[in-house]
């Protein structure tokens, strides 16, 4: 039997306009909210910084 907790999504972050990978649980939010890797993630924070619209932008653009 499935595990019901392994289906849900990761709780949200306390700021909504940031990404911040400093936690894993914020990080696997933002992975799953962006539908990418850890490292992508990271290269978008180095690139654009931490602001949520510039990092879905630079996803956007990279595809």
């Amino acid at each position: 039997m499935t595990d019901v907790r392994t289906l849900s999504a990761p709780a949200a972050p306390a700021d909504l306009k940031h990404v911040s990978l400093d936690r894993e649980g914020d990080a696997r939010y933002w992975q799953q909210r962006f539908g990418t890797s850890r490292a992508r993630l990271e290269q978008a924070v180095e690139r654009v910084g931490h602001h949520v619209n510039a990092i879905a932008e630079f996803l956007h653009r990279r595809r």
